[in-house]
């Protein structure tokens, strides 16, 4: 009988120690996954982002990659600089992968087609300041707004934070 309780009591520890690396592992492995996650790979469904400058900008993400998240709003549709998002609020459900050609969409494809619909923007910029107008150009790492009084400028990319239909 003492032989019995010995190996029930060597057993149950070996039990516990299996248990015990068992749960670093999971551990181990869900910080892996954190770690491999970046925020862009979260955001979907609705969500508030508040930005450079101090705005908040609330909707639906239809897109999100490493250049630009679009927001779909009650007031529009909102593009902004992946680079200016200073926090996320999100409703918890992830996105699904951007394919390979919108995961390489920025701000050339972004100006075309505004400039091809010919709609009237407000840019936004790191500053607070913003810009509106039309699209005149699209250079290779700025855009060229034509402005309401006829004068053309020129703002770079990396000034950017967000893009809007006029309102």
């Amino acid at each position: 009988m003492r032989w019995d309780r010995l190996f029930d009591d060597l057993e149950g520890q070996a039990d516990e120690l299996e248990r015990e690396e068992r749960d670093a592992l999971v551990d181990e492995l869900r910080d892996g996954t954190w770690a491999e996650t970046g925020w862009r790979q979260l955001l979907g469904g609705r969500v508030a982002l508040e930005i450079l400058g101090g705005a908040r900008v609330e909707g639906e993400v239809t897109l999100a990659n490493d250049h630009v998240v679009q927001i779909s709003a009650e007031r529009g549709d909102h593009v902004v600089s992946a680079d200016a998002v200073l926090v996320v609020h999100a409703s918890g459900r992830r996105s699904d992968d951007p394919g390979r050609v919108a995961a390489s969409l920025g701000w050339g494809h972004v100006f075309r087609a505004l400039r091809d619909a010919g709609e009237d923007v407000v840019v936004r910029l790191v500053d607070g300041s913003s810009r509106e107008g039309t699209v005149a150009a699209v250079g290779g790492d700025f855009v060229r707004l034509a402005t309401p009084s006829g004068r053309a400028q020129d703002v770079v990319w990396t000034a950017i934070v967000m893009v809007s239909g006029r309102t």
